[in-house]
């Protein structure tokens, strides 16, 4: 790590770290109900897969949801992990960290922009790994409050933000996989194009 990131993780760590000290109690949330994120768009069809409680508990996750969206034969796998607080020390968990230890393996890590219908054009997080078997694309992005963030960093200091003027900590992590059969380009692909499409709808389930 270059100095100058390292100076800045150490200071993003300390704002994080002041966050957590603020007196005043955080904002009431209204109750997030992800399951209301529609499970079908533009003809991708959803079937929820619930994760094993042992592994939601130790995520420390408030709310998830974890579906397989299928259409004409693909599959495309996505995750919502929603925090309310991160002032207690339950603050949103990196792919990067997670995946390694799930026996992948990574191969490339870049950013890539969203199209969004509105012509925004969000940074998000491409991470391609593989296993004996299997190489898979997993796009990822934090998204709370309208903002979509690549950065673990970026994250942070959203979160900081939003601590001080909103009285909230409150994120969701996000989380878009594509199983490579044969072609790794049109995988990255099928994976941003519906990445565009389901975040919208997300912001409309996600607390503002």
């Amino acid at each position: 790590m270059s100095g100058y990131r390292w100076w800045f993780a150490v200071a993003v760590l300390l704002a994080a770290a002041f966050v957590t000290l603020i007196p005043r109690p955080e904002a009431a949330v209204a109750a997030v109900h992800l399951g209301d994120l529609p499970a079908s768009i533009a003809g991708w069809t959803a079937q929820d897969s619930p994760i094993e409680p042992r592994l939601v508990m130790a995520s420390r996750v408030d709310s998830y949801l974890n579906r397989v969206y299928r259409r004409d034969g693909d599959e495309i796998g996505l995750y919502v992990g929603y925090y309310k607080s991160q002032r207690a020390g339950d603050s949103v968990h990196s792919p990067k960290n997670c995946l390694p230890g799930g026996g992948w393996q990574a191969v490339r890590s870049v950013s890539v922009a969203l199209p969004l219908a509105g012509g925004d054009r969000p940074e998000v997080n491409l991470y391609v790994v593989e296993n004996e078997r299997h190489r898979l694309i997993v796009l990822y992005w934090y998204q709370s409050h309208g903002d979509i963030v690549a950065s673990e960093y970026a994250a942070k200091l959203h979160t900081i933000r939003d601590a001080i003027a909103l009285h909230r900590t409150d994120s969701a992590l996000v989380r878009v996989t594509v199983p490579v059969t044969t072609d790794e380009a049109a995988a990255t692909q099928s994976a941003v194009d519906f990445a565009a499409l389901v975040a919208p709808h997300l912001d409309l389930v996600l607390p503002r």
